[in-house]
């Protein structure tokens, strides 16, 4: 091998051929002799995990993740190695890690939770998720499905995921007819109708004239005048203080 490029490209033909032992083969060397690139002993691991040998799997993760301490890949590589060899107080150790350097959260949560769960402690580990659910707004499919999962023995009812907030609906989910999907039939006359017969087409009528839609509403205009008689009448005579008679004690103090 000449160059860690060529080394990537051999194993990566190996894998796509499915000679699996040859990719190993070529990463195991290649990891020796190139130490400093921790690519060649992450995919050195991913094959071993392909091949059915876990322990020099998580070996090999763990070596990567004490010389670079914060790859959040070789972390979450080591804990899915370590809960897949049961090994729960070690795989809880590392998914906490994986949390603490960037892993995805709800993944490495559900991780850490699954670990805690089969060491007993199910109470606290269903806590940890519900927690994390809520905080993330109700949106992790991966949270939600760990929850109903404890559901029945937990025996606490599972919160709602928000399906706008994961942006995946369910295949019961139909999209509303929108209206550009509506097709409007034209108006066509049976073919027993004196239209017909008579070789007229509904788009031949003629449309009604305005005077036709007046009659048909009763829209009738007619001038509404306002009656001006009773300002034609002269003002009306009153009485002179003169006319009227005042009696004489009237203004008798005496």
């Amino acid at each position: 091998m000449d160059s860690p490029e060529q080394a990537l490209r051999d194993a990566h033909a190996a894998e796509v051929d499915g000679d699996l032992h040859l990719a190993e083969s070529i990463l195991r060397v290649a990891s020796k002799q190139w130490r400093r690139e921790p690519e060649f002993k992450m995919r050195h691991g991913k094959v071993l995990r392909s091949l059915g040998y876990e322990k020099k799997a998580l070996k090999v993760y763990r070596s990567v993740l004490k010389a670079h301490p914060q790859r959040a890949d070789a972390a979450t590589a080591a804990a899915e190695t370590a809960s897949s060899l049961n090994k729960a107080r070690l795989a809880e150790l590392l998914w906490s890690r994986a949390l603490s350097v960037g892993a995805p959260t709800d993944v490495a949560t559900v991780g850490l939770c699954r670990a805690i769960w089969i060491r007993g402690r199910k109470e606290e580990s269903w806590e940890r998720a519900y927690s994390a659910f809520i905080q993330g707004g109700n949106s992790s499919r991966v949270l939600h499905d760990f929850l109903r999962e404890c559901s029945p023995v937990i025996g606490t009812q599972v919160p709602e995921i928000d399906l706008l907030e994961t942006g995946q609906l369910g295949d019961e989910y139909q999209s509303p007819t929108t209206r550009r999907e509506l097709a409007i039939q034209p108006a066509t006359f049976s073919a027993d109708s004196v239209e017909s017969m008579a070789g007229i087409q509904a788009k031949d009528l003629p449309s009604p004239s305005n005077d036709v839609i007046t009659d048909l509403l009763d829209l009738d205009e007619r001038e509404q005048q306002i009656d001006m008689s009773a300002m034609s009448q002269g003002p009306s005579v009153k009485a002179s203080r003169t006319d009227i008679d005042i009696p004489d004690d009237l203004f008798d103090f005496d």
